[in-house]
């Protein structure tokens, strides 16, 4: 019996764009795919083009019955069915005869059959086809065709919510037509590829799906996916029996590289979508089929904004279809059939803004032919004298300019920090869509929600390439015409892109996304530097940053707290901080006074101010020294006004007695000690590690554990917990996994740091293979982490967290760690790789509200992640935006 349907997890602006590529992928890549069916293969140097013909014969841009079928799947999906019921299943088989009667411009052997003697019988249709299918494979030896594998990409967004019963779902979807298991198994694997894909932004899913197959073919598919990464796409023809027909389209998308991120190059990783559906399209013999399959995956995982806007506008389809109907039924079954508070994607009209809810229509300073406007001017009665629109906001169903025939193009651009994938390439295609339409002689209307933010944008790119002006005197010029308001300097973000964009490169301060991995895909490993997938800078800008560096930071307090009562806390009252927090805390606003000195200085040696800021916690502690000095002979910045950092809360014997020496350890002076403190007070580290220069970082943190211990094992140990730290902060996905964002960081710490031992390799290595094969294993734990030193800390941290890899499971991963024989050092390096990785929403709120320093902790996260990506003193040629940062973090 099929269990209970989970209803499918919110998904945010990324998510939601990956959703809806999924069906517009796969008709883009039918569409494309359509002249070439059966026809010679096309040469490397040939472009294939959506020029229509084909078995058709069909019109440029119009897809064939691989999607046609996968919208009378879709059309049932988006109600928010489950579509292993019987009723969703009568419901597909009864728009499969539709389509058959009204709209069917090319229909395989096997599915006209099956569809045509279930016309012949009596029952309910879905039970009916069913007996038709079987019936038909029993009598025919070669049934298992690529007609059910190419309509798929629907059903996994159906079933976002649970894997087990998305399989049963594709299972029972291709079996209406073709329930050979071949076809099943095929099914269920690009369906677990397309729902890894939505939630995760991945191609990792098509490879774990194999679990979700029958023990006994796992093998098979997994040599058949090996095959497939092996050799060309073109190896794999013919294709129309479905093991070919996905081994065709697994071997584009493997093995096309994913361009890097280099605008001076007009090079974007969104471009591997289409690179591997022209990929697919050369495979030959039946070339739409191939193309659609791969497109589905592919819109998937780059979303709807990395298709070409030229191909959105141009496909079409039975039964009427555009991209924007598409992109329609993709986003309500993955919303679980229903619209958001604004009624969008079904809306007729959408909600206009309410800082310009009336429409106004602007000249654009450098062409008048394109006017800038807004959603309440689009979507309005008013006739606006042009030829087109760019749309770079979400519309409604209805025709844009009521009454008016006009070529529209929907440009998916979110208007928020962190929610676009694909922003630097969406924004060249919006641009350059512009220029092709004034270029044809057309006047453009160019508007987003208010017009005061992606409208200039947009605006300032077209000036860029129709005239070449400078983008900042562009802004300039468009900000006195735009006299409705202004919004492009609260999105950091799209400015810094625009000015990428027409420099040809990356700009100082840039939030440019260097996404993806650079290369072949596949199960492959791609080389990069420490704490790849590369990301550094952009990553605190994300969605989600400040919640895991809270996370981090939040999270080592909690482990401290609880290793330090052994797991058992006072029913009520505040939580006490420990030593490793308070030194932490410390860390945490040298990190951000080195920044801030090095701003106004133009030179800063970083351990040597957070040596600085830990001598301050001494002097608050009233430890006695033989040099410290500050301005006015006290310890400055607010940190030092916090009162609990003045009480003592345990020992930290190495750390007091190096503060006590005039001068700071290097780490070219090794001494004995090696206690944890020199990992635990280092962990904030990973903040600019993930965030900032990260090769420099790295490099960094040994010196950090230096200044106060001299074992070079307890560098070693600092410096490896802090780059598997970034790792979790950087970690991809919604729901990232701590065993997956480890092995990552293993991996990346072999490939680039030359100081790495074998044994200590083989020892992070083996504390994740014991977390894999025992797990939360209490004797395991002590002997991974028998004493308080750095080594220890770190091996027990990483056993911990490995152990406990699951979002909701962070309270139960910091109470046993507590029970280590040196609890709290464990428990901070757990609590924080597991706060990072799932951010501070994961964390016991309960416990939370009650520590003496959370809110210190908040803060300085919070002004960490502000110092890295807004200056907010300035610098030494230019002015901060608050006046009172320097106060707070001096950087003398």
């Amino acid at each position: 019996m099929a269990s209970a349907h989970i209803p499918n997890p919110r998904l945010d602006a990324r998510g939601t764009d990956r959703a809806a590529g999924v069906l517009l992928g796969a008709a883009v890549g039918d569409a494309l795919g359509v002249p070439y069916e059966f026809q010679a293969t096309l040469r490397d140097d040939q472009q294939p083009q959506m020029v229509g013909g084909g078995l058709g014969p069909y019109e440029p841009g119009e897809y064939s019955d691989d999607t046609q079928m996968q919208v009378c799947i879709a059309e049932v999906a988006a109600t928010g069915a489950d579509l292993r019921g019987a009723a969703a299943l009568d419901a597909i088989a009864a728009n499969f005869q539709r389509w058959l009667n009204l709209g069917a411009s090319d229909v395989g052997n096997q599915t006209r059959a099956v569809l045509s003697a279930a016309r012949q019988a009596s029952g309910s249709p879905g039970v009916v086809m069913l007996g038709a299918a079987r019936d038909y494979a029993a009598h025919h030896p070669q049934s298992a065709g690529n007609g059910s594998l190419m309509r798929t990409g629907v059903v996994a967004l159906a079933h976002l919510g649970d894997a087990v019963a998305m399989a049963e779902a594709a299972i029972a979807v291709s079996s209406l037509t073709h329930p050979d298991p071949d076809c099943a198994d095929a099914c269920v694997l690009w369906c677990s590829g397309i729902r890894t894909a939505v939630l995760e932004g991945t191609f990792d899913g098509v490879r774990a799906g194999l679990h979700l197959l029958p023990p006994e073919r796992r093998a098979l598919w997994a040599e058949r996916l090996d095959e497939a990464e092996a050799h060309p796409p073109h190896h794999f023809s013919p294709n129309g029996w479905v093991v070919k027909a996905l081994q065709a389209a697994w071997s584009a998308i493997t093995r096309t590289p994913v361009p890097k991120l280099s605008p001076a190059e007009d090079s974007f990783p969104a471009q591997h979508l289409r690179l591997a559906l022209e990929a697919a399209v050369r495979a030959g013999n039946d070339t739409d089929t191939v193309a659609a399959i791969a497109g589905a995956l592919l819109g998937a995982r780059w979303g709807c904004s990395a298709v070409p806007l030229q191909w959105q506008r141009d496909v079409h389809g039975w039964p009427g279809f555009t991209g924007a109907d598409l992109v329609r039924l993709a986003v309500l079954t993955a919303r679980g059939g229903s619209d958001d508070a604004a009624g969008w994607p079904s809306a007729a009209h959408l909600p206009v803004s309410s800082s310009t809810p009336h429409g106004f229509a602007v000249p654009h300073p450098h062409d008048a032919g394109v006017v800038l406007g807004n959603l309440a001017l689009a979507q309005g009665t008013e006739a606006v004298p042009v030829d087109a629109v760019v749309s770079l906001c979400r519309v409604g169903t209805d025709p844009i300019l009521a009454g008016a025939d006009v070529e529209h193009l929907r440009v998916w651009l979110v208007d928020s920090q962190g929610e676009n994938a694909n922003l630097h390439y969406v924004l060249d295609q919006a641009a350059r869509q512009v220029l092709r339409l004034r270029q044809e002689g057309k006047r453009v209307l160019l508007h987003c929600v208010a017009g005061q933010s992606r409208t200039p944008a947009v605006a300032a790119l077209y000036s860029h390439l129709a005239t070449g002006t400078d983008p900042r005197a562009a802004l300039s010029d468009l900000r006195e015409v735009l006299v409705h308001g202004w919004q492009l300097s609260a999105h950091p973000e799209l400015h810094d892109a625009v000015l990428d964009l027409a420099a040809g490169g990356r700009s100082d301060g840039s939030a440019a996304r260097t996404q993806e991995e650079d290369g072949a895909l596949g199960h492959r490993e791609v080389e990069g530097a420490v704490g790849e997938p590369e990301r550094s800078g952009a990553f605190l800008k994300e969605k989600g940053a400040v919640s895991r560096v809270r996370g981090l930071l939040l999270g080592l307090a909690l482990g401290d707290t609880l290793g330090a009562a052994r797991g058992k806390l006072p029913a009520d009252g505040p939580l006490r901080a420990g030593v490793s927090t308070q030194l932490a805390c410390f860390t945490t606003e040298g990190l951000i006074r080195a920044f801030v000195r090095g701003a106004h200085r133009g030179i800063c040696a970083p351990d040597g101010v957070v040596w600085h800021a830990y001598c301050r916690w001494a002097a608050l502690q009233g430890l006695k020294a033989k040099r410290w000095s500050w301005p006015d002979d006290r310890p400055d910045g607010w940190l030092a006004q916090v009162p609990v950092l003045a009480e003592r809360r345990g020992s930290a014997p190495a750390t007091v007695a190096a503060l006590a020496k005039a001068e700071h350890g290097p780490v070219e002076r090794p001494t004995a000690s090696r206690g944890c403190h020199a990992l635990t007070r280092t962990l904030p580290v990973a903040v600019a590690v993930a965030g900032s220069d990260r090769a420099y970082w790295a490099e960094q943190a040994p010196h950090f554990a230096a200044l106060t211990h001299g074992d070079p094992a307890a560098h070693s140990a600092a410096a490896h917990a802090v780059v598997l730290a970034s790792h979790c902060l950087a970690a991809v996905g919604e729901r990232p996994q701590a065993r997956q964002a480890l092995r990552d960081g293993v991996r990346a710490l072999a490939r680039a740091d030359e100081a790495l031992t074998t044994a200590e390799l083989e020892q992070l290595d083996g504390a994740l293979k014991q977390a894999d094969e025992h797990p939360s294993d209490a004797a395991r734990l002590a002997r991974l982490a028998p004493d308080a030193t750095a080594p220890s800390a770190l091996l027990g941290g990483v056993y911990v967290a490995a152990s406990f890899p699951d979002r909701g499971e962070v309270s139960a991963a910091l109470r046993f760690a507590a029970g280590a024989p040196d609890g709290d050092s464990v428990a901070c390096v757990a609590g924080a790789l597991l706060g990072a990785l799932h951010g501070v929403e994961a964390l016991p709120v309960d416990l939370i509200s009650r520590h003496e320093l959370a809110w210190v902790l908040d803060t300085l996260a919070r002004d960490l992640v502000v110092q890295f990506t807004d200056s907010p003193s300035g610098g030494e040629y230019t002015a901060g935006w608050d006046p009172h940062w320097w106060d707070r973090y001096p950087g003398w």
